[in-house]
Parts: C-alpha cells; structure tokens; sequence
C-alpha cells in the first residue's frame, strides 16, 4: 500500500489543490487535513493529522509527501511516524522548499525552513536511512567533481527532496 500525505483537497474553492503524486489506484491512500470537496475513486481517502497517522505499523510501503513537512508543529513527529508505519525496506520520499527559495518564506502557514543539512540530520534521527535521489551529471566528468557538482545543485535548488528507507 501507497500513502501519500498532503497532496490537497480541493478542486475548487479555497484550500490546497488536489495536486497527487500517486495516480488514484486500489492501493494508493491519500491523507490530509481535509476532506475532499469532490468524489474520488479507486483510492481511500482518510482526514488525519499527519503527525498522528491512523494506520498499524509496519503496513505500507510507500510514503509521499511534498510540502507538507514545513507546515507541521513537529516535523519530527512527522517522520518518526512515517518509520512506524513503513515496513522494513519502505520509503518515504519528502519534498520541501530549500531555504534559498522565495517559496520558503512566501506562505505564512510555514513554521519551519530546511536546508539539507537540517533534512539530512532530521531523516536519520527519526531512524530513517538517508538517500538523496539519483542526480545524472555527465558520467565523463570525474566521480569527486560530480560529487561537488551535486552538492552545490542541491543547495542551491528551490526545493529539496529526500527518501528515507527503514531498515
């Protein structure tokens, strides 16, 4: 099973837009603070605080969240539940702003701001093994320059994405 917290509610009106990751399938589980303003199919819905999910541990495989982790009071809380939940070789894959973006500091409802440092270091407290997505950079350049290459990417990019695999 699939669970993707955050991914909006609404397709019309105010509130977050219905933006998902995963496409609506049996196995796909969308959660957010909010029920939706419209019918979904195929896929279970659930209004839940993501820093409490309502689900048995070790019983997904998947976790999605993009930009919802700098809206939380305890973004710790946050992945610590996300390690429960995951079964053993589970992923969670998080999406934020970086702390170099405008779009870090524009939306009032943020309460935190990552750099990856901070992301890196949150993930693996939580019990999370730390892994940043694969970057292609011309393989014909040295194995250290590309190495820099992607440091400076990511420090430099708008917005940060980690997984974290549960060991």
């Amino acid at each position: 099973m699939r669970l993707e917290v955050g991914p909006g509610y609404t397709r019309r009106g105010r509130g977050y837009r219905f933006n998902p990751h995963y496409e609506p399938g049996y196995d796909v589980v969308y959660l957010d603070v909010n029920q939706p303003d419209f019918k979904l199919s195929r896929s279970t819905w659930v209004v839940a605080d993501a820093q409490n999910l309502p689900f048995r541990s070790s019983s997904i495989d998947e976790v999605f969240s993009a930009h919802v982790i700098e809206h939380l009071e305890k973004p710790m809380k946050f992945l610590e539940e996300c390690r429960r939940v995951l079964k053993r070789g589970g992923v969670v894959t998080i999406e934020t702003p970086n702390f170099l973006s405008k779009y870090a500091y524009l939306d009032p409802d943020h309460k935190h701001v990552f750099n990856i440092v901070k992301l890196w270091v949150s993930v693996r407290k939580a019990g999370l093994r730390p892994r940043f997505p694969p970057l292609n950079i011309g393989s014909l350049i040295p194995q250290k320059l590309r190495l820099l290459i992607r440091l400076v990417l990511l420090l430099l990019s708008d917005n940060l994405t980690i997984r974290g695999v549960k060991e």
